[in-house]
């Protein structure tokens, strides 16, 4: 199973963030790893937990820097996290009641949806915080 590798191109220029977003990547690939070596439903959803546990600690560390910065685009980038959660849980759910093959959709869906999210959502976001503290400095 491919795994995502990290790369200079989702560096957005917070520390705490690429970090989080670094330590996002090793729990996709450990995932995709204990999905390949067919390990127990049990160690999976405990992997699962574990995942989901961190991104909200990582969604709560990018909303409450938008807050405080007041980030224009703020409802936008919440929305797509709770998308996330919810589409994440729904997945979750039905691969505990043994409805979804595992495989072949949350890894995908979540290697996927990181990368597109760091591109195209927390770059801009880092950018416009960066520029802010740039200015408040000015002052």
């Amino acid at each position: 199973m491919e795994t995502v590798t990290w790369s200079k191109n989702y560096e957005t220029g917070n520390p705490i963030v690429d970090g989080q977003h670094k330590n996002l990547f090793v729990m996709i690939n450990n995932l995709k790893v204990g999905l390949s070596e067919k390990q127990s439903k049990i160690t999976l959803v405990d992997t699962i937990e574990r995942l989901s546990s961190y991104v909200e600690t990582h969604f709560k560390t990018e909303e409450d820097l938008m807050q405080t910065s007041h980030y224009p685009d703020y409802a936008k980038h919440k929305e797509e996290h709770d998308s996330l959660r919810e589409q994440a849980e729904k997945l979750i759910q039905l691969f505990k009641m043994d409805k979804v093959d595992l495989t072949a959709t949350i890894s995908k869906f979540l290697s996927d949806w990181l990368q597109h999210h760091i591109n195209e959502i927390d770059i801009k976001m880092i950018k416009w915080v960066q520029e802010k503290e740039k200015i408040e400095l000015m002052r």
